[in-house]
């Protein structure tokens, strides 16, 4: 079974982080994910640029359209992916409801920058009986799959505490992480603010706090991303630690053990860590296959509207708590 995708936005994560790398081995934008899989049709891409639409054309084999309502009144998409800035996504996502009937919308990040237009957002999508979800990419990577089903099972044992580290802004890129959290530990019980930070490119929070999860407790620190990128996770549990390294490329497990010369004591067994295979360099084909299984098994491994909006009403708590 083949599901027709209209991707909205050929910008970065529509079409151009990938567009000039090796595709076998990168897999960064929504058009290379759905016109490698088998499961799906790339039957068109809009965009105002029509040079990006020419590119789309060349590259993807897909029709290019510079008007959003042409493009739904001329096919019948499964799915629409909305790849354009925060500000557009309520009314194109309007558009997309009264000119077609998609079974799945793939937002963007964030979904809104207003709480309430988000919930607006999630409620259109609820009448109409469309799946709404939003593209925070870890949650469709395998590894943090399998990290999730370890902590709910017990094997990553105890309540966890931790630090994450991120740059780029709170809003565009602290949200990843904190969703990540949220997936991993559970629901925000409680905040703090613990240094308001700055603003990145004068219009995005990056401050200083703590979050309370049901499974935990983490710090997240801003780094300044002119320095460099910075994007690490380290938890400890009962029985061992927990490393994320390079926003997930690299993430490895050290257990317990006790003291060879000290056997009362318990420390790091650094000859036993284990190294999770990187899936990083195909994120966006992650989130495909998810969406595959999610439209022929109702299954998914993906970020769904409700929990979108839950790690914005969490950002919007810090960020009036820190002002």
């Amino acid at each position: 079974m083949m599901f027709n995708v209209l991707i909205v936005g050929l910008g970065r994560i529509g079409m151009g982080y990938d567009l000039n790398l090796d595709s076998k081995k990168y897999v960064y934008s929504h058009a290379s994910a759905f016109d490698q899989h088998e499961g799906f049709n790339l039957i068109g891409g809009v965009d105002t640029d029509s040079e990006l639409c020419k590119v789309f054309e060349g590259k993807y084999g897909g029709k290019f359209y510079s008007d959003t309502i042409e493009a739904l009144r001329e096919n019948e998409p499964d799915i629409v992916v909305i790849a354009t800035s925060t500000e557009s996504h309520k009314q194109i996502l309007q558009d997309v409801i009264e000119y077609s009937q998609p079974k799945v919308i793939l937002s963007e990040k964030p979904l809104s920058y207003s709480f309430k237009e988000a919930n607006e957002i999630h409620e259109l999508c609820k009448d109409n009986n469309i799946k709404l979800f939003v593209n925070y990419i870890r949650n469709s990577d395998p590894n943090v799959i399998e990290i999730h089903r370890k902590i709910n099972s017990g094997e990553y044992a105890g309540y966890a505490k931790g630090v994450v580290w991120y740059s780029k802004g709170l809003v565009h890129n602290g949200s990843h992480f904190i969703n990540l959290m949220e997936y991993w530990l559970g629901p925000i019980i409680g905040n703090d603010c613990i240094n308001t930070g700055r603003l990145f490119n004068d219009q995005d929070p990056e401050p200083d706090f703590s979050l309370t999860f049901k499974k935990g407790e983490m710090i997240f620190l801003s780094a300044k991303e002119e320095n460099f990128s910075h994007y690490t996770i380290e938890m400890i549990f009962e029985n061992g630690r927990l490393n994320c390294e390079q926003g997930g490329e690299n993430i490895y497990w050290t257990p317990v053990r006790s003291d060879v010369n000290l056997p009362k004591y318990s420390v790091l067994s650094l000859n036993d860590i284990e190294c999770f295979k990187s899936s990083m360099d195909k994120y966006q084909l992650n989130v495909a296959n998810e969406l595959y299984s999610y439209l022929t098994y109702k299954n998914y491994n993906l970020c769904s509207g409700e929990a979108a909006i839950s790690t914005l009403k969490s950002i919007k708590c810090l960020i009036k708590e820190c002002q």
